[in-house]
C-alpha cells in the first residue's frame, strides 16, 4: 500500500473557481441570512420583542427563541456587543450551511451516497435521489421547494449518524433557507468539476477562501486603526493551508520515525512508496520499545482543516497493515478512533477537518461504519451564575465538581486560546489536594513530567476509578441537563449543555500526551494581540512574542516522554532577540532532529510567509547525535520560488535516501550552537566559522558598541544639508549619519539634525539621546538596514543616529574595525545572525574580532585607501556636503564622459580594495577555501581575482601589485570582453567585472576607451553638467570662479541679454576647452538642445531625482512655470525672499507681457485686411495664447504676493514647495513629485 506520496493537488484553474464559489457562495447565504434574521426581528442594533412580532406562526416563534439563545451565546463571549455578535452568529451559521453543502458534494462524487446534488435530464431534471423520493413519497413534491428539502434532510440522516458534527441539528441550522438562494448555491458548486472535489485539497482551499475576504478587512485594520486581534478574528486571520509537500516531510519525519524507531530491521515505512522523505542519519535514531499501532496517537492541536490528521491517516494505514492484527477492512474505523485527534477554534475548520477524515476512511472501507471522530472544536461558551451551579450540583462527587469547576475557570477565553490553555495544571492542582487528602498511595499514575494522563486512576468515595469513567459521568450529567432542556422546551438551557459536553470533550483531549504532535500553528505577534490573548501567552510561555512561539512549547507539553512534535512555523524564533528565550529553552530540552529551512516561497498562497517545518524530541540529544538542517532559502538560486521548493526538497530526499551527500544538507551538533551569544541557529556556519566563536573574543569584549540619537520628530529636527543656510551649517546643524547608502568605508554627508541649544531643544522636545557621550568622537559605524553590512568611517563632529549604530575601540584602529566589519567573513557571520534586512547592536556584539593582526599594516592601508576613494566619489556627488565644484570642473575641462570615468576608477579601486581585504581577512582566520566559496555563494564575489590588463591607464596603488594577477590580456580576450560589456544594460561595475571575469580596474577602462556607456548613464552625468551650470549661475558653488553669477535668483528662459541661453552659452565656454565639441556631446546624450532639455526635462526627470535621497523630494531649483508654458523660469530656494515674487512679476512678467501685447498689436495691423498672411495669423494665435497664458501666470503671481508667500527655511523645503504648489505654479505639481516621498 503507498501513502500516495507526491499526489498532485489542484490546479490553479481548479483553486481559482473554487475560490470564486466559495465566497459567491458565502456572500450568498450571508445576505439571505441577514434579511431571514429581520424577518425574526433581529437587528444588528436591536432585538424586537417576541410579543410583537405577530406575523410569525408557532414553528418560526420556536426558531426565534433559538435565534436568542445562540445570540445571547454571542454576547457572553463579545461581552455584550450585539452588532459583533450578530456578525458572529451569521458567519458561523453561512459556514456549517456551506460545509454541509460542500459535504455532501464531495461525499455523493465518491459514490457514497446517491446523487443528491447533481441533476440529469433522465430524472426530469432533478437528482437520483430527489427523483427516487418523488417516485417513493409524491406528496412531498407538492411542497413549494419541489421536496428537495425532504430530499436534503433524508441525506443529512444518512450521513449524520457517521459524521455529526456538520449534520447534526444546531442553532447554525436555525433558519430555514429560501429554496431559491439554496438551489442557487447548490448549482455553484455542482458547476465545479468532479476532479476538483475529488482532489484531497479541496476541503483545505475551501476553508483557506472562506476567510480571505475577511483577512484582508482585519488585515487594513490592523494597518489603518492599530486594532488588536481578539475574538473570533484570531481565527480568520491566522489561516494558512499547509502544502502537501511540507505535509508529507514532517508526518513522514515524525510519525514514520516513531514507527521506524519501534520496528528497525522489521519496518518497510522508509521506503519510497511509503514515507518518501525519511531518509533518517542512523546516530539519530533510537530504540524504542513496540507498542501496538491501536495505541499510537498522533494529536494537531491546531488541525485547521485536517490537512497533517489526513496524511497521517496514510502512514498508520502503513503500520497497520505490516502489524497485521486488524483485518485491513477494519483499518479505517480503528484509526479514526484509537489514533488521530485534532483541535481547533474554528468550529468550521473543525467540521471540515473531521469531514476529510471521514471521506478519507470512506474511500478506504464504504461500507464500514465509522463511530467515532476525534476531532473537538475549542469555541465553547461557558455561562456564570444559576446555569453553572445546576451543572456542579449534578457532580457525583466533589472531585467532579472541582473539575468541572477548573473548567469553567480555565476555558472562559477557549475561542482565544484553543489548545494554549494549560487546563491539565489546574488539574493536577485538583489530584494534589485530593491526594494529600486521602493519604493514599497510588491513586493516580503520572507522567515522568508529572502531568495527567487519560489512564490515570483515582480514588473516589472509597473507590479506585479511571478517568474515562469519570469523563463518562460528567458526560452524563450534560445529557441529564440536555434532556431537561429539551423537556422544558428550553433553546438556552440545551445550548448550554451542548457548550458544556464541548468542554468535557476538549478537556479529554487537552489531558493527553501524544507520541506524534503535527501542527501548523497560528502565527501572530504579540504587538497585534487582544490583552486577553497576549496576557496568557506573555504569563504562561517563554515564546511570547508571537503566539506560533507559544505553540511549540505547548506541543512538546503534549507529547510524551521522548515523541516527536513536527511543526512548521515562520523561522525568526531560530533568530530573533525576542525569542533567545525560547530558543535556550529548545536547546536545553530538545532534541532537533530534522528542519528544512524554507524562507520565503516556502507557501504558494502566502510567499511572505518566511518559513521553517522542523522535528523535535522531548529529550535532549546524547553525545553524537546530529542535527540536520536543509538549506532551501529564497536567497538560493535553486530554491528561489515555491515550486523550485517542491523540486528541491524531493531532490534533496532523493540524494539522502541513495546514502549522497548534498550541498545544501548540514549535520551538526546543536551543543555548537550555544558558544555563540543568544544562541542564533547558524546551522549552515560549518565547524570553521562556529570555531571562531570559542577562538576569539567578541566585538563587544573589544569595542563599545553603541545605539545613537533617536530625534522621535525627523520631520521638524533633521534637514538635507543642501536646506540649511551655509552660515548654520556645522554650527546650529551638526552631520548627521543615519541608514545612509551601501558604501563601504565612507558615506558621503547628506543629513543634518539641529543641535540647537547643544541639544536642549532635543531633550525638552523628548528625543532620546543615547550614548551622547560618544557624539562628536570619531569611529566606525554601521548601517541598521541592508542585504548585508556596511561599516564606514565616523567623521569626528558628526552625530550617529539609532539607525546608524556606532562601534569605538581603544584595542581595535578604526581601519581594522572596518576591514572586519565589510569583509565578506563576517557579511557572512551577520547575514546568519539576523538574516532580515536590518542589523542591530546586539548582532555586532556577537561578531568573533580578532585583536592581533599578521597583515595589520596591509590592512590598513588597504582601508585607508578604500576611505579615500570613497570621499573622492563624494566630492563629485552635488548632492553631498563633500562637494568640491572644482574638482568637478577640472574633470570636465576635456570631455563630460570623463566625470563618468573618475567615478568608476574610484569604485573598480574600491572594489580591488575589498577584495584583497577580503583574502588577507581569510587567511587571519584559518578560513579554507571550501567555507570561502560557500560563503561567497550568496554575497558578492571578490573582485581582487580578476586578470588586470597591463596596458591600461588606471592609476592603483604599487603596493596593490603584490596581491594582482597583473597580465597582458590578448585582443581575442579584449574584444570578447568588449561585446560582452557592450551586451550589458544597467549592471553595476562589480556585475560587469564578474560578467567578463576580468578585474574592475580593466573594465573601466575598456568602458572609456570603447564608449561602452548606456544611454542613461551619459543622460545622467550630461544632466550633472547642466545642474552644475545652473548652480554656478545662481553662485551656489563659491568654488567655482569662471563662470559668471546672476545678478537675482531668477533665471528665466527668454530672448534678453540676461536669458538663460545667453548665460548658458557663456558658462560652456569658461567649463570646457571646446565649448563647441562639448555642446554637441551634451545635446547627443540628452536628445536635444542642452537648454531646451533645461526647460523640458531637467526639473522633473533630473533635478527631482537627483534631490530625492532616501525617497526624499527636496529639490533646490524651482521651475515655475504659466499653464500652458509660455513663461518660465527658476528661482534659488536659499535666494528666495519677501521681494523675489514682486521682482518676478515686475522685472520678468510685465515686460513679457508689455512685449506679447505691442507685438500682438502689430500683428493685428498686419493681417487687418483681405487676404492676410497664413504665417502672420499663425503668430497672431500663438501670441494671443501666450499672452493669456502669462496673464493667467501673473495673476497667480499676484494673489501669492496678496497671500505673503515667501519661503520659511525653518520648515525645510518640503512643506515650503507644498505652500507654493498649492497655487499650481510650478512646472510640475507634487503629486507627480512625491509618489515616493516619506520623511
Amino acid at each position: 500500500m503507498s501513502t500516495t506520496h507526491g499526489q498532485p493537488g489542484l490546479s490553479s484553474d481548479q483553486r481559482s473557481t473554487i475560490r470564486s464559489t466559495i465566497l459567491s457562495t458565502r456572500h450568498t447565504l450571508e445576505a439571505e441570512l441577514r434579511r431571514q434574521l429581520e424577518k425574526y426581528g433581529i437587528y444588528e442594533d436591536k432585538q424586537l420583542p417576541l410579543e410583537n412580532l405577530t406575523h410569525l406562526s408557532v414553528e418560526e416563534i420556536e426558531t426565534r427563541r433559538t435565534l436568542d439563545a445562540a445570540i445571547e451565546r454571542e454576547l457572553e463571549s463579545t461581552e455584550g456587543d450585539l452588532e459583533r455578535s450578530i456578525t458572529n452568529y451569521v458567519r458561523e451559521a453561512t459556514k456549517t450551511y456551506l460545509n454541509r453543502y460542500v459535504a455532501l458534494k464531495t461525499i455523493e462524487v465518491r459514490g457514497l451516497i446517491e446523487e443528491t446534488i447533481t441533476e440529469r435530464p433522465e430524472y426530469g431534471n432533478r437528482s437520483y435521489m430527489h427523483h427516487t423520493v418523488a417516485e417513493i413519497a409524491g406528496e412531498l413534491t407538492n411542497a413549494p421547494d419541489d421536496g428537495f428539502g425532504a430530499t436534503l434532510d433524508l441525506a443529512y440522516q444518512e450521513i449524520g449518524a457517521e459524521i455529526r458534527m456538520i449534520f447534526e441539528e444546531s442553532e447554525h441550522t436555525a433558519i430555514d433557507l429560501d429554496p431559491q438562494v439554496r438551489e442557487e448555491i447548490l448549482d455553484e458548486l455542482d458547476a465545479i468539476d468532479n476532479e476538483a472535489w475529488e482532489s484531497d485539497e479541496a476541503l483545505g482551499w475551501v476553508y483557506q477562501y472562506f476567510g480571505e475576504e475577511e483577512r484582508e478587512e482585519i488585515d487594513e485594520r490592523v494597518d489603518e486603526e492599530n486594532y488588536k486581534i481578539a475574538g473570533t478574528d484570531i481565527a480568520t486571520k491566522t489561516q494558512l493551508f499547509t502544502p502537501r509537500y511540507i505535509v508529507e516531510w514532517m508526518v513522514d519525519n515524525s510519525l514514520g520515525r516513531l514507527w521506524l524507531e519501534m520496528n528497525r530491521g522489521r519496518t518497510s515505512i522508509a521506503d519510497e512508496d511509503h514515507c518518501f522523505y525519511l531518509a533518517p542519519l542512523e546516530e539519530s535514531l533510537i530504540d524504542r520499545d513496540p507498542k501496538p499501532v491501536e495505541e499510537i496517537t498522533v494529536l494537531d492541536p491546531a488541525c485547521g482543516s485536517g490537512h497533517m490528521l489526513f496524511y497521517a491517516f496514510d502512514v498508520l494505514y502503513q503500520m497497520y497493515l505490516e502489524e497485521g492484527e486488524v483485518p485491513e477492512k477494519y483499518i479505517p474505523r480503528e484509526i479514526l478512533r484509537n489514533n488521530l485527534y485534532g483541535v481547533d477554534i474554528d468550529s468550521g475548520a473543525a467540521q471540515i477537518a473531521a469531514l476529510s477524515l471521514y471521506l478519507k476512511a470512506k474511500d478506504k472501507s464504504p461500507d464500514v461504519e465509522i463511530p467515532q471522530l476525534n476531532i473537538v472544536s475549542a469555541d465553547a461558551v461557558l455561562i456564570n451564575g444559576e446555569r453553572k451551579e445546576e451543572v456542579l450540583e449534578r457532580t457525583g462527587s466533589e472531585l467532579e465538581r472541582e473539575i468541572l469547576e477548573q473548567i469553567w475557570n480555565s476555558f472562559g477565553d477557549i475561542r482565544e486560546l484553543g489548545s494554549l490553555v494549560q487546563v491539565e495544571d489546574r488539574i493536577d492542582e485538583v489530584l494534589d489536594e485530593y491526594r494529600e487528602e486521602f493519604g493514599a498511595t497510588g491513586q493516580a499514575q503520572f507522567t515522568s513530567g508529572g502531568g495527567l494522563t487519560s489512564q490515570s486512576t483515582f480514588v473516589t468515595g472509597g473507590e479506585e476509578e479511571s478517568w474515562d469513567e469519570i469523563k463518562f459521568r460528567l458526560m452524563q450529567n450534560v445529557q441529564d441537563l440536555a434532556s431537561a432542556a429539551l423537556e422544558h422546551n428550553d433553546p438556552i438551557e440545551e445550548m448550554f449543555a451542548a457548550e458544556v459536553g464541548k468542554t468535557v470533550e476538549l478537556l479529554d483531549v487537552l489531558i493527553g500526551q501524544y507520541d506524534t504532535v503535527v501542527s501548523n500553528p497560528p502565527y501572530l505577534q504579540s504587538k497585534k494581540m487582544g490583552e486577553t490573548l497576549k496576557d496568557y501567552i506573555r504569563d504562561h510561555y517563554v515564546g511570547k512574542y508571537d503566539i506560533y512561539g507559544a505553540f511549540i512549547e505547548r506541543c512538546l507539553s503534549f507529547s510524551s516522554e521522548d515523541g516527536h512534535v513536527s511543526m512548521v512555523t515562520p523561522e525568526n524564533f531560530m533568530f530573533l532577540y525576542y525569542f533567545r528565550g525560547l530558543r535556550k529553552k529548545l536547546l536545553n530540552e530538545c532534541y532537533f532532529i530534522e528542519a528544512a529551512h524554507l524562507s520565503r516561497y516556502g507557501f504558494e498562497q502566502q510567499k511572505d510567509a518566511y518559513t521553517i517545518p522542523f522535528v523535535l524530541r522531548g529529550s535532549v540529544p546524547s553525545e553524537g547525535e546530529p542535527s540536520r538542517f536543509y538549506r532551501m532559502t529564497h536567497e538560493q538560486e535553486h530554491y528561489k520560488n515555491y515550486e523550485r521548493k517542491i523540486a528541491g526538497l524531493r531532490e534533496i530526499a532523493e540524494a539522502l535516501r541513495s546514502g549522497e551527500e548534498h550541498d545544501d544538507v548540514y549535520a551538526f551538533s546543536q551543543n555548537r550552537i550555544d558558544d555563540i551569544g543568544r544562541r542564533p541557529f547558524l546551522y549552515w556556519f560549518g565547524e570553521e566559522t562556529l570555531d571562531l566563536f570559542s577562538e576569539h573574543p567578541t566585538l563587544e569584549d573589544t569595542a563599545e558598541v553603541v545605539v545613537g540619537l533617536q530625534t522621535g520628530d525627523d520631520e521638524t529636527f533633521v534637514r538635507k544639508w543642501w536646506e540649511i543656510p551655509k552660515s548654520e551649517l556645522n554650527k546650529r546643524y551638526k552631520r548627521f549619519q543615519k541608514s545612509g547608502t551601501n558604501s563601504e568605508y565612507y558615506d558621503y554627508a547628506e543629513d543634518y539634525v539641529d543641535w540647537g541649544n547643544s541639544g536642549q531643544d532635543l531633550r525638552d522636545a523628548g528625543a532620546n539621546l543615547r550614548n551622547e557621550g560618544f557624539y562628536f568622537d570619531e569611529g566606525v559605524s554601521f548601517r541598521a538596514f541592508g542585504n548585508y553590512f556596511v561599516g564606514r568611517k565616523q567623521q569626528e563632529g558628526s552625530i550617529f543616529s539609532h539607525k546608524s549604530h556606532a562601534v569605538f575601540s581603544d584595542d581595535i584602529s578604526d581601519e581594522l574595525l572596518l576591514a572586519n566589519l565589510n569583509s565578506t567573513l563576517h557579511r557572512f557571520i551577520g547575514n546568519g545572525l539576523n538574516p532580515g534586512l536590518s542589523f542591530e547592536v546586539g548582532d555586532a556584539k556577537r561578531f568573533p574580532v580578532k585583536t592581533d593582526y599578521e597583515y595589520q599594516s596591509e590592512l590598513v592601508e588597504l582601508v585607508s585607501t578604500g576611505i579615500q576613494e570613497r570621499k573622492e566619489l563624494s566630492q563629485l556627488t552635488e548632492t553631498s556636503a563633500d562637494f568640491d565644484g572644482e574638482k568637478l570642473t577640472t574633470l570636465l575641462e576635456s570631455n563630460s564622459t570623463d566625470l563618468q570615468y573618475a567615478k568608476e576608477v574610484s569604485q573598480a579601486r574600491i572594489l580591488t580594495v575589498h577584495g584583497i581585504s577580503d583574502t588577507l581577512l581569510f587567511d587571519e582566520y584559518e578560513i579554507s577555501p571550501e567555507t570561502q566559496e560557500q560563503m561567497y555563494a550568496n554575497l558578492p564575489k571578490n573582485a581582487s581575482t580578476y586578470p588586470v590588463d597591463r596596458n591600461i591607464h588606471v592609476d592603483y596603488a604599487e603596493f596593490l601589485n603584490e596581491y594582482l594577477e597583473v597580465t597582458d590580456l590578448n585582443d581575442e580576450r579584449i574584444d570578447s570582453a568588449v561585446e560582452t560589456l557592450r551586451s550589458l544594460d544597467g549592471v553595476t561595475l562589480r556585475e560587469a567585472a564578474e560578467e567578463t571575469e576580468l578585474s574592475p580596474l580593466t573594465v573601466a577602462q575598456l568602458r572609456y576607451d570603447y564608449d561602452l556607456y548606456t544611454d542613461d548613464e551619459k543622460t545622467m552625468t550630461a544632466g550633472q553638467v547642466v545642474s552644475l551650470i545652473v548652480g554656478s549661475l545662481f553662485g551656489r558653488w563659491e568654488s567655482i570662479t569662471d563662470i559668471h553669477t546672476l545678478d537675482d535668483e531668477i533665471l528665466a528662459f527668454d530672448h534678453s541679454a540676461t536669458s538663460i541661453t545667453n548665460r548658458f552659452s557663456k558658462a560652456l565656454n569658461e567649463l570646457f576647452q571646446d565649448p563647441t565639441q562639448a555642446e554637441r556631446t551634451l545635446e547627443s546624450a540628452l536628445g536635444d538642445q542642452p537648454v531646451n532639455w533645461l526647460r523640458e526635462s531637467f526639473f522633473q526627470h533630473h533635478h527631482v531625482e537627483e534631490y530625492k535621497p532616501r525617497g526624499e523630494r527636496s529639490p533646490i531649483y524651482w521651475q515655475l512655470e504659466s499653464p500652458n508654458g509660455g513663461f518660465s523660469c527658476f528661482v534659488y530656494y536659499h535666494e528666495i525672499d519677501s521681494n523675489t515674487l514682486p521682482k518676478l512679476r515686475g522685472q520678468y512678467l510685465d515686460p513679457r507681457i508689455e512685449k506679447l501685447e505691442n507685438e500682438l498689436e502689430t500683428l493685428n495691423a498686419q493681417t487687418s485686411g483681405d487676404n492676410p498672411n497664413k504665417e502672420l495669423l499663425k503668430r497672431q494665435e500663438e501670441v494671443q495664447n501666450d499672452l493669456d497664458d502669462i496673464k493667467e501666470f501673473r495673476d497667480t503671481i499676484d494673489e501669492m504676493i496678496d497671500d505673503g508667500v515667501t519661503v520659511d527655511v525653518e520648515k525645510g523645503i518640503w512643506e515650503n514647495i507644498k505652500k507654493w504648489d498649492q497655487y499650481e505654479v510650478l512646472e510640475t505639481g507634487l503629486p507627480k513629485l512625491k509618489s515616493s516621498y516619506s520623511r
